[in-house]
């Protein structure tokens, strides 16, 4: 039997039926048709969905929550993470169960207006555009996806690359529309004939069932219809002709619906009940997962689990739907591998991890310390210094059991992509900071960690609003040991680098406003010593990354981008400590280089990706180059102003 129509009599998979396709593009954006109407006013749904947002998904090759999911496909396609104040896993379930809800909602992000109005759509405020809208000019974005497919990767402008991005969105909201069809009555499955409900074992007070009613009757249909194989239509009854249609109509729905994105049915259990080794691959849809394996038990009681879900759901039941929700997890539960229910295993964590938003509060308690410091020039009272010392210490405290939360969750360092080493560099400056202010007790510390950390964690979250934080690793990043050694120490040299870059530009503005000798020189000592833990620290990681390099390519070093950027901080800062041993520079011409140190560490760290060459270059930084050069330009003239003030000092 054909792998996608095993819900099918074998007779009816033939030609004739396949001429009659129709082709699923053209129903997905000229108008969602087969939606029964009732999903049309379930706007409000059920209020409790505890036990749904546990239901495993696998995504990115990950398997994450579906609140996790949901969050991620909210981003992806608005770029926020509720709807208005919505929670995300709220609104998935809307377009879900009851899409027609979901048509006139504005979640798709168009960032660039001209192209708005390349698809002869208004251009809205909030740049945000409807699945009705999006609908009218289908013909017009599919025009412009095909010329823009038709231009190589590295050719393409970024209004390109946009174009592309929204076409793909409303293709996924699309699909994820239809993922549910299948548990509701439509009219093509419509049986009159009491006889032929009494023979499929149907209610016999219904007329009009649903998909998934008549493909949990496939042996039966197959017994039924095994006579009408070289039967002529026209010989047919008034009872076989029905059947026929409805099977005809089977048919249709099942080439119809098929690779659909929301994989939450894992591969076919063996006979121990246990989900197959290859339990990272193989997640089906639900409707892949009834074309290609509804004769297994276990996976016909998960798929009668989302249909209770489905129409729990429609008709507004908080109870039915959660204990369907429930109960499919533990039916899920029971036939995982020991390697994915680890992964189960934390979703809690997850859950809470998404729903406290650790690095949101750090940010803000960063902020508020800064805000301390600048209500201590109107005031001396020592209380603004505590406040002050208590936000960063507070802040500090959640930055930490943010970072562990996902060291747990991911099993690995922190390190693996832009937004991790964000996150984790700003933790390193908010630490070097208060170590710092353990020793100085005079706010420098804490203004270190407030501008570092809330610098930081303000860029780490634009990385964040791209999706997925919790990716798998890319291929060349697998090896939690080098995360752990290599990967780990030279990002912790660019948090030490950075924080001479901070304390450099303190020391300037210092300068600038005249503080007395003692300040200046506390703070070029701190320089000092700063500057030497980034030079042992990025050194000692290079040296740690040529050692990963020679087992990994065989080679120590290459002269790739990205190695010669580690090794520039290297000679930078050597260059510096060098030329004031020498007294080419003073400590204003320590305090600059430590600014430039910093530039060399940005340029480093993820600069070096845009030449899009080398080994080391991951394709983190996609549409950086001009926030880079802006950086640049800022900084130049930071210091020429800063220098051309402390001269007239």
């Amino acid at each position: 039997m054909n792998h996608k129509t095993s819900v099918m009599p074998e007779c009816f998979n033939r030609a004739s039926i396949k001429k009659n396709l129709i082709l699923f593009w053209i129903p997905a954006f000229a108008g969602m048709t087969v939606l029964i109407s009732a999903t049309a006013f379930a706007r409000e749904g059920v209020h409790d969905y505890s036990s749904f947002k546990n239901i495993p998904v696998l995504n990115d090759g990950r398997l994450k929550p579906l609140d996790t999911y949901a969050r991620n496909l909210l981003i992806q396609l608005s770029g926020k993470d509720t709807y208005e104040h919505q929670e995300a896993i709220v609104w998935l379930a809307r377009l879900l169960f009851a899409p027609e809800a979901t048509k006139d909602e504005k979640v798709f992000l168009i960032d660039n207006p001209d192209i708005a109005t390349a698809l002869s759509i208004p251009v809205e405020t909030h740049r945000r555009y409807s699945f009705a809208q999006m609908q009218k000019i289908y013909p017009k974005s599919l025009e412009l996806e095909k010329a823009a497919k038709n231009i190589p990767e590295k050719e393409r402008s970024v209004i390109e690359n946009e174009i592309l991005r929204v076409f793909e969105n409303v293709r996924l909201y699309a699909d994820l529309s239809y993922e549910f069809q299948f548990a509701y009555p439509n009219a093509d499955f419509t049986i009159s004939s009491q006889a032929t409900k009494a023979m499929l074992g149907l209610p016999l007070e219904k007329n009009q069932f649903s998909f998934i009613d008549i493909a949990l009757k496939a042996s039966a249909i197959r017994e039924a219809t095994k006579d009408l194989e070289n039967k002529s239509p026209s010989e047919f009854s008034a009872d076989e002709a029905e059947m026929m249609n409805m099977v005809a109509n089977l048919f249709h729905w099942s080439q119809n619906y098929k690779d659909l994105p929301l994989a939450v049915i894992p591969p076919a259990w063996n006979t121990t009940g246990q989900a197959s080794s290859q339990s990272n691959r193989g997640w089906l849809s639900p409707w892949d997962a009834i074309a290609s394996d509804l004769t297994n038990e276990q996976t016909r009681q998960l798929i009668t689990f989302w249909g209770h879900m489905a129409k729990s759901y429609v008709q507004g039941q908080d109870i039915e739907f959660n204990m369907a929700a429930h109960l499919y997890v533990n039916a899920l539960h029971e036939g995982l591998s020991k390697e994915d229910l680890k992964r189960v295993d934390k979703f809690p964590l997850e859950l809470l991890y998404h729903a406290s938003r650790p690095f949101v509060w750090a940010r803000v308690f960063y902020i508020f310390a800064f805000i301390f410091f600048v209500i201590s020039f109107t005031s001396s009272k020592p209380l603004w210094y505590r406040l002050g010392l208590s936000s960063i210490i507070s802040g500090f405290i959640l930055h930490v059991l943010g970072l562990a939360a996902r060291i747990i969750m991911m099993g690995r360092p922190p390190v693996s992509n832009l937004y991790e080493t964000f996150i984790f560099v700003s933790f390193i400056t908010v630490f070097l900071g208060l170590i710092i202010e353990r020793f100085n007790r005079q706010w420098l510390g804490i203004v270190t960690s407030a501008i570092g950390g809330t610098v930081l964690l303000f860029i780490a979250g634009k990385y964040s609003a791209e999706g997925d934080t919790l990716k798998m690793l890319i291929a060349v990043l697998n090896s939690n040991f080098w995360l752990g050694t290599h990967v780990t120490t030279i990002t912790m040299g660019y948090g030490a680098t950075c924080v001479g870059g901070v304390l450099g530009h303190i020391w300037l503005l210092q300068a600038a406003v005249g503080k007395s000798n003692p300040i200046l020189e506390k703070t070029h000592k701190t320089i000092l010593g700063i500057l030497g833990l980034a030079l042992t620290l990025t050194f000692l990681g290079t040296n740690l990354g040529g050692i990963w390099a020679d087992q990994s390519w065989g080679r120590f070093w290459g002269w790739d981008p990205k190695e010669n950027g580690a090794l520039m901080i290297v000679l930078w800062t050597a260059m510096l400590f060098h030329s004031r041993v020498a007294k080419i520079i003073g400590p204003r011409g320590l305090a600059i280089g430590a600014v430039v140190g910093m530039m060399v560490v940005i340029w480093a760290w993820f600069g070096v990706n845009l030449l899009s060459i080398g080994l080391h270059s991951y394709g983190f930084t996609s549409g950086i180059a001009m926030s880079l050069a802006f950086y640049v330009i800022c900084e130049i003239i930071f210091l020429g102003t800063t220098t051309w003030a402390i001269r007239r000092k």
